[in-house]
């Protein structure tokens, strides 16, 4: 049985620590799983295998950054010797630093998780150094794993890496898991109503919430006991409430922050809003089909068009709205607008007539409910495990 190590940042927040925390669960059965964390002193996500806590946090100021990088390396490439590593994954820019530069004769796979070129890129000083590290870390795999086929284009058009290295693998989503945690915790999400929107994520530009509340000023005045429920947290909390005040929006808005058993409301919900500028592939969009909620979301680049209508062409800037096989898209909202004070734009008005017609036409609920629950069949931790099994033994 080899010895595959997974290294990370932590065990909380973002997507791609939730992936790293599934993988290990995913892979324990067919490897020796070595779970590696920079900073394991807030773990919010079960794992599987051995855990190696480095204790080493992100610190501030070029050169302990550069110091707390030379620890990294040095204590990883000694777990690494010790438990005779032969494949080495990891996930997101820092870590991939760090798993190339302990190489010590094992398989390296990095992962990219989202779209570069938007991410870290708003000026071309910005984009200069993100493009550097890219190719610095990726002309130094044996694979790199993208998790969309839209970030996999990018890491080939914009960062110009080999396409023959990169193989795209969705994450997984065990459906079955998470109703079953989600039905678990009805008790706490009892307060929805009939009416409900959800919508999770962290609460940064890159997820667009601020445009579903402008939507949301739209949709109560045909949906009146429409109410909208954000989860997550984040450094636009203020000014995402603040424009809900604005908008007198304080009763049909609730910012719920971070809670225990996300999965609990959004199975309560009527529908599930998804307003991201850009994604890798946006996780949360499969968790709340396998809830059975139906979805709507931008057709950002990237992920929720491979998600919701597959092999199909990206368009961003939709004409109308688009009903896809499983669930429906709108155009992709601005950086601007977070006021009240400009009229809604075609994406918002195209996000709240869907969210319209989505909470009063049972028909168009129901058939997107059963689409929701067959389309997350092909995301299941099997299927995605055996895809990694490939790359790990290939």
């Amino acid at each position: 049985m080899k010895n595959v190590a997974i290294i990370v940042q932590k065990l909380y927040g973002g997507g791609a620590e939730r992936t790293a925390a599934n993988l290990s669960l995913c892979l324990k059965d067919r490897y020796n799983v070595h779970l590696i964390v920079f900073n394991g002193s807030d773990i919010k996500y079960p794992y599987g295998g051995t855990l190696h806590d480095l204790k080493l946090p992100p610190a501030k100021g070029k050169v302990k950054k550069f110091l707390t990088l030379l620890k990294r390396v040095s204590a990883v490439k000694k777990i690494k010797a010790e438990n005779k590593i032969d494949v080495s994954i990891s996930l997101m820019p820092g870590a991939n630093r760090v798993n190339v530069l302990s190489k010590r004769g094992d398989k390296i796979i990095t992962s990219i998780r989202n779209q570069m070129s938007l991410s870290k890129a708003s000026t071309p000083a910005q984009l200069k150094k993100t493009r550097s590290q890219i190719r610095f870390s990726s002309k130094r795999s044996d694979c790199v794993v993208t998790l969309s086929d839209g970030v996999r284009d990018d890491l080939i058009k914009t960062f110009g890496i080999n396409g023959d290295i990169i193989r795209t693998i969705y994450n997984p989503c065990d459906g079955e898991l998470l109703r079953t945690a989600a039905k678990a915790n009805q008790d706490k999400a009892s307060v929805l109503g009939a009416h409900s929107i959800t919508t999770m994520g962290r609460l940064l530009e890159q997820k667009g919430q601020w445009h579903l509340i402008r939507a949301m000023s739209e949709v109560v005045k045909s949906v009146s006991d429409a109410e909208l429920y954000i989860l997550g947290e984040g450094p636009l909390e203020q000014d995402l409430k603040k424009l809900a005040t604005e908008y007198g929006l304080t009763d049909h808005v609730n910012f719920l922050g971070f809670v225990e058993a996300p999965h609990a409301y959004v199975m309560n919900s009527s529908v599930f809003v998804f307003p991201s500028l850009y994604e890798g592939l946006g996780n949360v969009i499969l968790e709340a089909m396998s809830c059975g909620v139906p979805c709507i979301s931008s057709d950002c680049l990237s992920g929720p068009r491979e998600i919701l209508a597959p092999k199909t062409a990206y368009k961003e800037d939709l004409p109308v709205i688009e009903y896809a096989e499983y669930g429906v898209l709108v155009s992709v909202g601005d950086k601007g607008h977070m006021n009240s004070t400009e009229p809604l734009t075609k994406a918002e008005k195209q996000l709240a007539d869907a969210i319209i017609e989505m909470l009063t036409d049972e028909a168009l609920h129901d058939r997107y409910v059963e689409k929701s629950l067959e389309r997350v069949r092909d995301f299941s931790p099997e299927r995605i495990s055996s895809e990694w099994a490939v790359v790990i033994e290939n």
